[in-house]
């Protein structure tokens, strides 16, 4: 018990030196020294999801060579660390070329690991990566030091969530940290911009609204960080087809919202339809591997044809984006074309 105890205050001094650290990449590297410290490893691992390629990657390490360090980047579910990280739940082992699922056992025997334990970073609704520590023998982790690297864990990703918040701050004021696209506020401050500009020299624009379609039964049955990377990889398609003076944001949630100034509701139609084609036919990373099928709805409305205000061109781009979801979704409708919306 004292043993525990004193384990305990060492995690809680490890957690207070985090202050004195710079950047995100010297805190990791702290966590997983410590980490293997604490369960008297000889080495260990952080891996976290990214988002870009959506597998699970190794950014920091303590204790293993450079071609251990080397092999690629594991999928969510992949593997040892894969499954940790899609189930949110530890998996431990005294012999880890026993484990079926293990598909890195060459490397692992080159390295002369043997025992493994690796404990998932869970966040209040998802897992953002784990820790791994291993022992080049065959003796068993305990259930201390079981206990003791769930603790520690929970702590590292509060650290690893509150920094990744402040550096997410300076952007906040404008971007939406996950897609980098003008956030919901600063949207409506641009679209306000345009607003002023087009009635300043008699222009017209398009706002189009998108929303994801069953985005939730897509979040359900694949999870939220593949939820996220169909966020972010469906942007980076309808960015790849705008022009340098088009402006998108996100509304909330799924939903997107793109200014297409100096643009009427055709161009606003053949625009999107060409967003649309490109969507469908992309293929998407989930929890089955790639797939094809995504889809959005969208609705367009128009200055000054349908109003004068953020508050009227927002809700008859929204009205019609309904239509569209109403008569089957996967379409674009337009306000006030009443063949379509």
């Amino acid at each position: 018990m004292q043993y525990n105890e004193e384990l305990l205050n060492k995690i809680h001094f490890i957690m207070e030196r985090i202050v004195v650290f710079d950047g995100i990449n010297e805190v990791l590297e702290h966590i997983v020294k410590n980490a293997v410290s604490l369960t008297r490893a000889e080495a260990g691992t952080l891996r976290i999801f990214d988002i870009e390629t959506g597998k699970i990657v190794i950014k920091a390490s303590f204790g293993l060579s450079k071609g251990f360090l080397s092999q690629a980047p594991l999928k969510i579910g992949e593997g040892i660390v894969g499954r940790v990280v899609k189930d949110g739940e530890p998996f431990i082992s005294p012999n880890i070329h026993d484990v079926k699922h293990c598909v890195h056992k060459e490397l692992a025997r080159k390295e002369g690991i043997n025992s493994i334990l690796s404990m998932p970073l869970k966040t209040s609704h998802k897992t953002i990566g784990c820790i791994t520590v291993y022992r080049k023998t065959k003796d068993r982790f305990t259930d201390a030091e079981f206990l003791l690297l769930n603790i520690f864990a929970t702590q590292s990703t509060e650290a690893i969530e509150k920094l990744r918040l402040l550096e997410d701050l300076k952007r906040q004021a404008s971007f939406d940290s996950l897609l980098n696209i003008y956030n919901r506020n600063f949207l409506l401050t641009r679209l306000e911009e345009e607003l002023m500009r087009a009635s300043r020299h008699e222009l017209v624009f398009c706002a189009i609204f998108l929303d994801i379609d069953d985005f939730k039964m897509f979040n359900d049955a694949h999870g939220h960080l593949l939820g996220d990377k169909l966020l972010v990889d469906l942007t980076k398609i309808i960015k790849r087809k705008l022009r340098k003076n088009d402006i998108i944001g996100r509304y909330g949630g799924e939903e997107l919202i793109i200014i297409a100034p100096e643009t009427d509701k055709k161009g606003g139609k053949a625009l999107v339809e060409k967003i649309l084609k490109l969507v469908t036919n992309h293929k998407f990373a989930s929890s089955y591997g790639n797939i094809k099928g995504i889809s959005f709805s969208a609705g367009i409305s128009s200055f000054p044809e349908d109003g004068k205000t953020s508050k009227e061109l927002i809700e008859k781009a929204d009205k019609a984006m309904y239509k569209a979801k109403k008569e089957g979704k996967n379409k674009v409708r337009i306000y006030g074309w009443t063949k379509e919306a």
